[in-house]
């Protein structure tokens, strides 16, 4: 485990939110119904909070562990009244890498748009608004033991460290996606870079199942990447090397923010998905001794990425299929 340097110069980081208010239309990816999502800023302490508008009652869904409804495809939330708000894990991801502990999410249906299958488009409107600094303190969950989870094959693990780290690999054997393995850091500027624009995926064998069940009626080659064994039918291509295994780790990253603050640990993991982290996500808070909250301190730096970002606008060309 890392310890902190007594020498070195660190402050507690403090709460954020976003500057304005954000906008953002598009189509649920399992539902396929249009959406029109709006972003506000909230205060102190709210919390990330999912509001239906189309709704008048009971409307309100805390994005919280204890909200988690069962789902594979996406990470759906549900109020004790039953009402609930999926696919927002690419969403949730954003409000990671940014440092956003308090928002209200107002959206008119039951799923947010999926807009590009991606966080890129979340990453660019927060650039573009900017984050507002709060008064009270962050706070961060700090691993104190190793815990691990398993579902067959597949497992997930958590280690006690300083800062997030992730080494996940995948494997889809007879496909193009092959085995995988990504080592990543979590921070802003690492996400931005390595894994901001890397879309959700599906195999085509698969999709006359989901759309059997009701899922990914919204799915197409503008928001998703879909194999057919060894070829990619996105004209486009890849956007990214290792785009698979970085998406994987986006849901993830997404996923543990239903902790409600920060987490700190370093995480291995071999085919994980939502329900694996959110299994994780249980046995870490089933027991008290697995962790403790604390202030998110870290060594005083200057952030010159948000810099670039502002001064840098032209952004990437994807060729959009119907």
């Amino acid at each position: 485990m890392n310890h902190i340097n007594a020498s070195k110069n660190y402050v507690c980081l403090k709460q954020k939110t976003i500057n304005d208010q954000i906008t953002f239309s598009g189509v649920g990816i399992h539902n396929g119904r249009a959406v029109t999502m709006v972003i506000d800023p909230a205060e102190e302490d709210t919390g990330i909070i999912f509001k239906r508008i189309d709704l008048k009652r009971n409307n309100i869904i805390k994005a919280k562990y204890s909200n988690i409804d069962k789902s594979s495809l996406c990470t759906r939330l549900i109020n004790e009244k039953g009402v609930t708000v999926s696919t927002i894990e690419h969403l949730m991801a954003a409000f990671s890498a940014f440092g956003i502990d308090n928002a209200i999410v107002s959206i008119n249906d039951a799923e947010i748009p999926a807009l590009d299958g991606s966080s890129c488009e979340y990453v660019k409107k927060l650039t573009k608004c900017g984050i507002k600094e709060q008064k009270k303190n962050k706070k961060r969950i700090k691993l104190l033991r190793k815990i691990k989870v398993s579902d067959g094959t597949r497992f997930i693990s958590i280690s006690p460290s300083d800062d997030l780290y992730f080494n996940i690999v995948i494997d889809y054997p007879n496909t193009i996606i092959g085995r995988s393995e990504l080592f990543y850091t979590h921070s802003k500027e690492n996400f931005i870079d390595c894994l901001s624009q890397a879309r959700t995926y599906t195999l085509f064998e698969d999709i006359d199942k989901m759309r059997a069940s009701g899922q990914a009626m919204g799915g197409n080659l503008n928001n998703a990447i879909v194999v057919d064994k060894y070829k990619i039918l996105n004209p486009g291509g890849l956007r990214l090397e290792k785009e698979f295994v970085k998406h994987k780790t986006l849901d993830c990253i997404g996923d543990l923010y239903l902790l409600g603050m920060p987490l700190t640990g370093e995480i291995n993991c071999f085919a994980p998905g939502h329900r694996l982290n959110q299994k994780l996500i249980s046995k870490i808070l089933e027991d008290q001794s697995n962790y403790k909250i604390e202030d998110a301190l870290v060594e005083k730096s200057i952030d010159q990425y948000s810099i670039f970002f502002n001064n840098n606008s032209s952004t990437q060309n994807f060729i959009n299929v119907a």
